[in-house]
C-alpha cells in the first residue's frame, strides 16, 4: 500500500512538472499581459522653456524631457486598467517636487489601443487632455485613401474650419490658387480642459479619398487653409504631402497674436 501511494505521488509530481514545462514552452511569461499604448505631448505654448516629466504608477513608466513643439510619434506601453499619471514641470534640468497634474486614466478594456495624453492650455491653468488615436490599423483597407484629424489646441484662437487650396491653370498657362473645398465644415474650437483624464470623443480621424485632392496620384502635395471665425482665411505656409494609406494629425497650437516660438501655427504630424 505504501509503495502504491509513493508511486501515485511520483506519477502526480511528474505530471505536474510536465504541465508546468508545457505551459512554459507554449506561453512565455508576460505574453498574455494586457497593455495599452500611449504617447505624451506638451501643448503649453507659454512654457516653451519648460519641459515635462511624466511618471506612471509611481515609476512603473517614466518619460522625461517632453517639450513644446517636440511631438513624439512613438508610443510607450502601460498596463491596461486604471493608471495614475503624475506630470511634473522641469526647469533648468530640475524637476519640481510636486506634480502640476495628478490624475487617473482608466484603460480597462482598452488593451492594444493607442492614446495620446497631452498637457494643454496656458501653464498657469494647465490640464490633461486624453484622446484615442483611433486610426485604421489595416493599411490595406485604405487603398486610394488617407486618414486625417484636426486638433484645435490654441487656447485663445477663434474657432476654425479647414479647407483646401486648389490650383487653377488659366488659358495662358498661368497658375492661380483658389480657396476651394472645406474639408471640415464644422467649426473646431479649442479642446477644453478635462477635470480628469477622461477620453475625449471629439478628436476622431476622418477618411478622405485621394481623388478628392488629385484625380490620378496616390502620393501628392496639397495646400490647406484655415478659416478663422471673425478673422479670415489663413493659408498654411507649407504644402502638406499626402500619401495613400497614411494617417495624419494637423494641430493648431500656440497663442494667437504672439510672435516667435509662441505664435499660432499649424503642424502636420504623420502618425503612421
Amino acid at each position: 500500500m505504501k509503495n502504491i501511494a509513493s508511486l501515485t505521488l511520483l506519477v502526480l509530481a511528474v505530471a505536474i512538472c510536465a504541465v508546468v514545462a508545457a505551459c512554459g514552452e507554449s506561453e512565455p511569461l508576460g505574453t498574455n499581459v494586457r497593455k495599452t499604448n500611449i504617447r505624451f505631448w506638451n501643448m503649453m505654448p507659454d512654457a516653451n522653456a519648460q519641459a515635462l516629466d511624466v511618471v506612471v504608477d509611481n515609476g512603473e513608466l517614466t518619460v522625461t524631457g517632453i517639450r513644446f513643439k517636440q511631438e513624439e510619434t512613438n508610443y510607450s506601453q502601460v498596463f491596461s486598467g486604471p493608471r495614475n499619471f503624475k506630470i511634473y514641470p522641469v526647469l533648468n534640468g530640475s524637476r519640481s517636487s510636486r506634480p502640476t497634474i495628478d490624475t487617473i486614466a482608466d484603460f480597462s478594456n482598452r488593451q492594444d489601443q493607442f492614446f495620446t495624453l497631452m498637457v494643454i492650455d496656458l501653464a498657469r491653468r494647465n490640464a490633461p487632455l486624453l484622446i484615442r488615436d483611433n486610426y485604421n490599423l489595416r493599411p490595406d483597407t485604405l487603398a486610394g485613401r488617407c486618414q486625417i484629424r484636426f486638433l484645435h489646441l490654441s487656447p485663445n484662437a477663434p474657432g476654425v474650419q479647414i479647407g483646401m487650396v486648389r490650383a487653377v491653370i488659366g488659358s495662358g498657362g498661368d497658375t492661380t490658387f483658389v480657396r476651394d473645398t472645406l474639408l471640415v465644415r464644422d467649426t473646431l474650437v479649442f479642446m477644453r480642459n478635462l477635470d480628469a483624464a477622461g477620453i475625449a470623443s471629439q478628436a476622431g480621424f476622418r477618411t478622405f479619398r485621394l481623388s478628392r485632392f488629385t484625380p490620378n496620384l496616390a502620393d501628392t502635395t496639397v495646400r490647406l487653409f484655415v478659416r478663422a471665425i471673425g478673422v479670415g482665411d489663413i493659408d498654411l505656409p507649407t504644402p502638406v504631402r499626402i500619401q495613400e494609406k497614411s494617417v495624419y494629425t494637423i494641430v493648431a497650437r500656440g497663442i494667437a497674436g504672439e510672435t516667435g516660438n509662441r505664435a499660432l501655427e499649424f503642424r502636420v504630424i504623420k502618425d503612421r
